[in-house]
């Protein structure tokens, strides 16, 4: 323990975020010292600020905290391992960072408040209003990384701690080319699993330099929410990039499909770090929500799907479909895309496709892969036996699959990731977050 005096105010030159008072605490999960910032004392809302990756920590915030002590009584803290509290070789998760923000919540905060997070932060707040639902009464995530399997994260986010466990990709294909060779172990050259050397305090040391960065980088891609989205129950502003690079935008549209209660908003031109990118921007989305919470759902009817019938792709690029088609085959083609569409029987053969917010199936198989690429985000397949695949790879995140006879066979070893997607079938029922190798002896 410290003396009294080392959790008394931090003097002005220590004060690390203008417009703040901080203190040093002692925080007893990890066992070391924090720095908490406030701002605007006596506002009867409250607001909490929690940064993502970076020794900015709490400065992350430092352009928005002036207009909102205006309205909230505002905490942020730098998390332990950045900023100004202590560093160590410890597990910097999501987990064990959400029980250090009930230790900030317990003692600065005084009810039900608004809770903010960015990057890292996002995702520890994710945690944070699953695990204390009483205690959020709104919630902003901004450009949350990780959430999707790990075997199917598209984002460079690791690769700026220096880390490559997770492959770099521009285009979907680059990637999942090699599923099998680069996914089956996350560390592929010492075969070690991320949650082995995260909970090994010799291998964060011998493999991660016992760098926080690096350390909650690895946790924060790893972490699986799938069983705790559902039990989020404020509402939640999405706030995303749309340049961003390190965290896809489909994360986002997937937060928005999963969370109970949630609506994305996408800032045009703004990458990862949006809230010092475009500052005006971000508080013209955030401040709304803060205020009133999210505006009702407009309430628009379907537009009728134009019928196109028969469809086809024969050695193209970038094709784009939309409608409700019969049959639709792609042989050949190149980074196609679905979207908005309703297709009774779609046949893929050396192709790469992404499929968006579509339907696919309502005969004897839904979808057939034949040596192609399918990066698929919500929407829904179906069929007696839902996907028919052939050496295939395919990353479904927030798809419902039903299979009455089977989910998924294959006749060539195909690889299929699953991401916050449910699926039915005779093998396989309900949430699933899963990696699956699928052969003719096991299908799903």
């Amino acid at each position: 323990m410290v003396d009294a005096s080392a959790a008394a105010e931090v003097s002005a030159q220590e004060t690390r975020v203008p417009g703040t008072e901080s203190q040093r605490i002692d925080e007893p999960v990890f066992g070391g010292q924090m720095v908490v910032y406030e701002a605007g004392r006596g506002n009867a809302r409250e607001i909490l600020l929690v940064h993502g990756i970076g020794d900015e920590a709490a400065r992350d915030f430092r352009d928005h905290i002036a207009w909102l002590q205006k309205s909230f009584h505002v905490v942020a803290l730098d998390l332990p391992g950045f900023g100004a509290s202590d560093k160590a070789n410890v597990l910097y998760s999501p987990g064990n960072y959400a029980r250090v923000l009930k230790v900030v919540a317990g003692r600065f905060l005084h009810g039900p408040f608004a809770l903010v997070g960015h990057s890292m932060g996002a995702v520890v707040s994710l945690r944070y209003a699953a695990a204390y639902p009483d205690d959020v009464l709104r919630l902003a995530l901004v450009d949350a990384p990780g959430v999707l399997h790990s075997s199917s994260t598209t984002s460079q986010y690791l690769a700026r701690f220096g880390l490559e466990f997770v492959p770099p990709a521009a285009d979907p294909a680059d990637w999942l080319v090699n599923l099998a060779r680069k996914l089956l172990a996350p560390l592929q050259q010492l075969r070690l699993d991320p949650q082995v050397i995260l909970s090994s305090a010799q291998l964060r040391q011998s493999l991660l330099g016992a760098d926080p960065a690096k350390i909650a980088g690895l946790a924060v891609v790893s972490e699986d929410l799938h069983l705790e989205l559902p039990k989020v129950r404020a509402e939640t502003l999405i706030i995303w990039g749309a340049q961003d690079t390190l965290a896809p935008l489909r994360t986002g549209k997937v937060l928005a499909l999963k969370l109970p209660r949630a609506r994305l908003s996408v800032i045009e031109r703004a990458g990862h770090e949006l809230m010092l990118e475009a500052p005006e921007r971000f508080r013209t989305v955030l401040e709304p929500f803060l205020e009133r919470g999210l505006p009702p759902a407009p309430a628009r009817a379907a537009a009728p799907l134009t019928k196109r019938g028969e469809g086809t792709c024969r050695n193209e690029r970038n094709k784009v479909f939309e409608g409700e088609y019969d049959s639709l085959i792609l042989d050949g083609c190149r980074n196609a895309e679905i979207r908005n569409a309703r297709v009774r029987e779609l046949h893929v053969l050396e192709s790469t496709v992404t499929l968006d917010d579509s339907d696919i199936g309502g005969g004897e198989t839904g979808l057939y892969a034949y040596s192609s690429t399918i990066v698929m985000t919500g929407g829904r397949i179906e069929g007696n036996v839902a996907i028919a695949a052939s050496g295939s790879r395919l990353d479904l995140a927030a798809v419902e699959v039903e299979g009455r006879e089977a989910a998924v066979t294959a006749r060539q070893r195909s690889y299929v990731v699953f991401s916050l997607s449910r699926v039915r079938s005779p093998r396989v029922r309900g949430e699933v977050h899963e990696f699956y190798a699928v052969t003719a002896k096991n299908p799903l």
